[in-house]
């Protein structure tokens, strides 16, 4: 992944539908429907920001608001101040304290 290919949405923006993601996103506003990552993806959730719906991608770091399902390929990591409700679905996980956590689990 090249640095000049990161992809921000601010705080004040709201999409609803597919949003798909070829490199690195950094959401600091809302989407409601699908966040589509392509093969080395990373979405990172910004405190403040808000996912309802699905998020596919290789990784996803969550220190917003994330209602429904993560699916990833390589790793979920929920920091102190993210919030998750509905499912993940990874071979690894990281949540730390803090961090408010009320999903069902799939590990493989």
């Amino acid at each position: 992944m090249e640095p000049n290919e990161i992809t921000l949405i601010a705080t004040e923006v709201k999409i609803v539908g597919t949003v798909e993601v070829k490199s690195e996103l950094h959401l600091f506003g809302h989407i409601l429907g699908e966040l589509k990552g392509f093969p080395g993806s990373m979405i990172h959730l910004k405190e403040g920001s808000l996912v309802e719906g699905k998020i596919h991608a290789d990784t996803v770091i969550v220190e917003g608001f994330v209602k429904g399902e993560i699916h990833c390929t390589q790793k979920v990591w929920v920091a102190p101040q993210g919030k998750v409700v509905g499912s993940i679905h990874t071979p690894s996980l990281q949540v730390d304290p803090g961090a408010v956590f009320e999903v069902k689990v799939g590990m493989v």
